[in-house]
């Protein structure tokens, strides 16, 4: 049996990264895994994998920042599967910029990805768990993505900082919140270091072309970064994705509010 058997699990940002990688394990553990992505094609691809477990995974296309397609798709899957357990708010973009070359075009659109999505997944969810969640005393689960730039300063990343931080505080009022109204939702965030990914690669490059760590070259500035890290390995998706599954899993459920730091240790720096 798998610890999410029969559960309804939705992921934001799915079709690669963490998001992919979450969904995964979150099938492996028995549950039916709603993928949502804007990347139709990599969405799609993803969610025709075999699964590895008696769990299953099918993709929604799903603008995260655009509130009707939250309805939409939200009601999907109340129709379809009736109802939802758990939400991981996982969609997000970066931008690795110093505050004086970033445009506010730029920075709105960080927080309408970054942090309007949250809200929105966080908001319309509820009608679509909280039955189900009543029904069982660890309740529903929602996880928060944040990230370690949510509780650390980072080079040249005051904007994407600013979201993440917002997510990390977002989730603590929701977590209070969500429990003095009795909908039995805990509420938590997960704070990743630099995960291997796509987007993790386009920061490494940008510090290397910046010098910010005294250095252009890639690789060196890959390995100063990664070295910052006490564990000194660079963090996997899995290594998140599992934190995911804990969060998604009753053995968490007494725990609201909280934040799982999954980062090799480098905020205790």
């Amino acid at each position: 049996m798998g610890r999410l058997d029969g559960r309804v699990a939705m992921v934001t940002g799915a079709a690669g990264g963490i998001g992919a990688c979450a969904a995964r394990q979150l099938a492996a553990e028995g549950a039916t895994v709603v993928l949502t992505d804007v990347d139709t094609e990599g969405g799609r691809q993803v969610a025709a994998e075999p699964c590895g477990g008696a769990g299953r995974m099918e993709f929604v296309r799903l603008d995260v920042t655009r509130e009707d397609d939250w309805l939409a798709v939200i009601a999907q899957v109340e129709r379809e599967h009736g109802g939802l357990d758990v939400l991981v708010n996982n969609a997000g973009i970066t931008l690795i910029k110093p505050i004086a070359q970033t445009s506010l075009a730029e920075w709105r659109r960080l927080t309408a990805v970054n942090v309007d999505s949250v809200c929105l997944g966080m908001k319309h969810a509820l009608p679509a768990m909280t039955a189900r969640a009543r029904s069982r005393i660890e309740g529903g689960s929602i996880i928060n993505m944040s990230s370690v730039a949510g509780i650390v300063g980072v080079p040249n990343c005051l904007a994407y900082s600013m979201t993440k931080a917002a997510v990390r505080h977002m989730t603590k009022s929701a977590a209070l919140e969500f429990a003095d109204a009795g909908y039995n939702i805990r509420v938590n965030s997960i704070h990743p270091g630099f995960t291997r990914t796509p987007m993790a690669e386009s920061i490494y490059r940008i510090w290397a072309e910046t010098g910010a760590f005294g250095t252009r070259d890639l690789e060196a500035t890959r390995r100063i970064f990664v070295d910052l890290h006490p564990l000194r390995r660079q963090e996997q998706p899995l290594d998140v994705a599992r934190g995911v599954v804990f969060l998604a899993c009753d053995e968490s459920g007494y725990m609201t509010g909280a934040e799982l730091v999954i980062d090799g240790g480098f905020v205790t720096r």
